[in-house]
């Protein structure tokens, strides 16, 4: 479990029942995570040795393991907790995935499966996180029930993003049917609004369909974040916005639709004050 990793493109283990061991074959072909996509994830940053953010992520797998109804035992949370902290790993993406493992469509889950993988994975540089990411707002509505779940029915989210792209933006907002934003494709979303009493920070409600993210966890620990119905029209009076995912931190955006936002320094302070957190901020 100390294996270093930064020689290798892709590493993966599995929960053999007693331990995290060394995998090197794929997810078996009649585990419902494969055949189905029913599996749960969540994919922690590591950067300069470090797993960011990892007790939250193992909590956010808890809580959806018994949302979901997949077994989560002592002994698994036990070893994911002392795999995340002792693994020796370079900077990458380490993802944590269960499956429902074997059985018929529909039936209790008995065995979960469980498997970990690492892999190299670009974090954004200083002149990128300065830049900002352009958004831009999806007209394809999302229902939004399970959007804010991290499992193997990712088929909106890619749809989603690459409607994003095909748009040249770097990422787009999601709306609901009835036209509020239910976050990013691959991402929570603040927004700072002005209001009577100064900026407010907000971000879509979780009831909306938002995710729960580790990251936008850390930011609401650490500031005032007003969950707040977000239509377009309040969108477009943004001071700032910003993306939060594990792998972005905190991501300021430029622009929506092709229209600069009144001020991308809030973001971009937040996005140093969550570097400097991890030990991550190089100040020129």
């Amino acid at each position: 479990m100390t294996r270093r990793a930064s020689d290798s493109a892709f590493l993966a283990w599995r929960w053999d029942g007693r331990s995290l061991v060394s995998h090197t074959s794929g997810v078996p072909l009649s585990d419902r995570g494969f055949r189905y996509g029913q599996h749960l994830f969540e994919s922690i940053a590591v950067r300069n040795g470090k797993a960011l953010l990892s007790l939250e992520h193992l909590a956010l797998l808890d809580d959806a393991a018994r949302r979901n109804g997949f077994p989560f035992s002592r002994a698994l949370s036990a070893a994911l907790n002392r795999f995340v902290a002792s693994a020796s790993l370079a900077d990458g993406m380490l993802r944590i995935y269960l499956t429902a493992g074997e059985g018929s469509p529909g039936a209790a889950i008995q065995h979960a499966g469980c498997y970990l993988t690492w892999e190299p994975a670009h974090f954004p540089t200083a002149t990128e996180l300065k830049k900002g990411f352009r958004l831009t707002l999806l007209n394809r509505p999302c229902h939004g029930n399970h959007w804010g779940e991290k499992s193997g029915n990712y088929a909106e989210h890619l749809t989603a993003i690459t409607a994003a792209r095909a748009n040249g933006a770097d990422e787009g907002v999601v709306l609901d049917v009835k036209g509020y934003a239910i976050s990013c494709a691959m991402g929570n979303l603040l927004v700072w609004l002005r209001a009577r009493s100064g900026i407010l920070l907000c971000t879509p409600p979780v009831a909306r369909g938002a995710r729960s993210g580790a990251l936008l966890g850390w930011v609401k620990r650490n500031y005032v974040v007003l969950e707040r119905n977000l239509r377009p029209a309040d969108l477009k009076k943004a001071v700032a916005m910003a993306v939060t995912n594990s792998r972005l931190g905190v991501m300021p955006a430029s622009s929506l639709d092709g229209v600069s936002l009144q001020d991308p320094s809030l973001a971009r302070t937040l996005s140093d004050t969550y570097l400097e957190y991890h030990g991550l901020l190089r100040r020129s």
